[in-house]
């Protein structure tokens, strides 16, 4: 009798287990298909604590409507102020896409051709400043060149730092003149249209085509062509020093807490994340945004009908196609891969941020305090930042693409 009670016991508790385990995968792939706070902060969360973050932002939208929008850790370490959706980040490279959606506008407008040739007689940069050049290979530079880095600049990333300025000899710190007269200088290390190579100064050049063609300064037209018309109006230009930063602008750490001479003045050691002149980057890398207003920036060339994109459909095409006669994946203003549009965008070290698009229009953008590294040596930096970026790449889109069933609202009406 002992053992036949034994024996039902036995195989209710695997019947029981089995209903567990059924509920739990249940329960697991309810949760990765239907929106939830839970789900995302999780993932956020696990992310921050990974990379020890201080601080993040985020938002998520799906079908044009803004879905989801928080900040993660601290604006302020020190006075521990939490992030908020409306607090300001440096969003570096990420600036591309608004100053690729600026020369889009132009293109629309019949102010410019992708073809044009930038510099020489003939060119649209034909003025003093760009007329010494040393490559003739330079001459056949176009826009779309440029908005695809496909130029042939060596490969120097030297904007926001006084490099420039010593090789010319010329007062620092080095402003745009400064590093226009250096590249220009500088021998080609492959013909344009041949390969890919991504260069901040393609961008540099085409904020100067925008002040040229546009009547305006590259700063007026962004916002008054591109920002303001979408309802962007805390997107703005970043400062230089920590004391100058914008309201609600986050402060950035530097992943091992190092110091730098300042490029404004050499006789200050500031933290290297305040070390960089940001005023010459701002086409190519000098914006503070936020989250919320990165994803109305996408959706104003996602496709959608809402909200209403700047650019004609077509012309969104073009900025969403690679070159087809070389291997690269960068577009216009953007990386098209692994069915998404995104661009990212760092500092050294203490700036990271990201935006995305996939295939079902969910869009998200994130912005975080600090850029990981983990090295000692600039090799182990490098590494780890390699293994940072794969990270990302990898985490977001996957675990939102589980996501399939969202609620039926929109933040930005609110």
């Amino acid at each position: 009798m002992l053992c036949v009670i034994k024996h039902k016991l036995t195989n209710m508790s695997k019947l029981y287990m089995l209903i567990l385990i059924i509920f739990s995968f249940i329960n697991s792939y309810s949760q990765d298909s239907t929106f939830s706070n839970d789900y995302i902060d999780s993932t956020i969360l696990n992310f921050k604590e990974k990379w020890k973050i201080p601080g993040i932002s985020i938002a998520l939208a799906k079908d044009g409507r803004l879905i989801y929008a928080k900040g993660y850790g601290y604006a302020d370490t020190l006075k521990k102020e939490p992030v908020t959706p409306n607090n300001l980040f440096r969003i570096a490279s990420c600036s591309k896409t608004i100053t690729a959606l600026g020369v889009m506008k132009l293109v629309e407008g019949d102010k410019i051709n992708l073809g044009d040739t930038v510099f020489g007689e003939n060119g649209i940069l034909n003025d003093l400043l760009y007329r010494n050049i040393s490559d003739e290979r330079v001459y056949s530079i176009t826009i779309q060149n440029l908005l695809q880095h496909t130029v042939g600049w060596p490969d120097l990333d030297i904007i926001g730092g006084n490099e420039a300025s010593y090789a010319l000899n010329l007062p620092i710190p080095a402003g745009r003149e400064e590093n226009i007269k250096y590249m220009l200088l500088q021998k080609h290390e492959f013909a344009p249209s041949t390969q890919y190579r991504y260069s901040n100064f393609n961008y540099l050049f085409l904020g100067e085509i925008i002040n040229k063609v546009s009547g305006k300064n590259y700063e007026e037209f962004i916002q008054t062509e591109i920002l303001n018309p979408i309802g962007v109006y805390t997107t703005l230009p970043a400062k230089s020093k920590i004391e100058e930063r914008t309201t609600n602008e986050v402060i950035y750490y530097d992943y091992n807490r190092e110091k730098s001479p300042s490029a404004l003045d050499t006789a200050v050691i500031v933290p290297e994340s305040y070390s960089f002149n940001m005023a010459p980057t701002l086409p190519e890398g000098g914006w503070v945004s936020r989250p919320v207003d990165m994803i109305k920036i996408i959706l104003a060339f996602d496709g959608l009908d809402k909200p209403m994109d700047l650019l004609k459909k077509e012309t969104i095409n073009i900025m969403a196609t690679p070159p087809n006669d070389i291997k690269s994946k960068y577009a216009i203003g953007m990386k098209v891969a692994d069915n998404m549009w995104y661009h990212t965008g760092a500092l050294t070290w203490g700036t990271f941020a990201m935006w995305f698009k996939t295939e079902n229009n969910v869009c998200f953008a994130i912005t975080c305090n600090t850029l990981p590294n983990t090295g000692e040596t600039d090799e182990e930096k490098l590494e780890s930042l390699g293994l940072f970026f794969k990270d990302v790449l990898i985490t977001f889109p996957s675990r939102f693409r589980k996501i399939t069933k969202y609620p039926d609202i929109n933040l930005f009406e609110n």
